[in-house]
């Protein structure tokens, strides 16, 4: 694989995708960094709600046990929160891979690399 092609597509007769060279340029590496940018950000902001949350339990147990509305406590009522959250930031980070999956194949047209599907 010195010169970055499969043997396995040699094999099929399909031209292959020079998966190295697309690797170190320099669009794929800004798309790459973008996406790792999204990901450490939703999951930063996920964690910080959900450690607060665990901190608060453990250490602020009194304010944890009122009470919003009859059975409901404040307890409760973050979790509810932190479930919507991360339904919340789901979608946030599904809308904005779509975004980067059409950026991606548009990097593969312009460089004239077939995308198999």
């Amino acid at each position: 694989m010195a010169d970055g092609v499969d043997i396995r597509d040699r094999d099929i007769g399909r031209p292959s995708v020079p998966w190295q060279e697309i690797a170190r340029s320099e669009e794929f590496r800004r798309l790459e960094s973008l996406r790792r940018r999204a990901m450490l950000v939703t999951l930063g902001i996920f964690l910080a709600v959900f450690g607060t949350f665990l901190v608060m339990s453990g250490y602020a147990r009194p304010f944890m046990h009122k009470s919003v509305d009859g059975g409901l406590t404040v307890a409760y009522v973050w979790v509810l929160a932190l479930t919507v959250v991360a339904w919340v930031l789901v979608w946030a980070y599904l809308r904005f891979a779509e975004r980067l999956e059409l950026r991606a194949q548009e990097f593969l047209r312009r460089g004239g690399y077939e995308e198999d599907r």
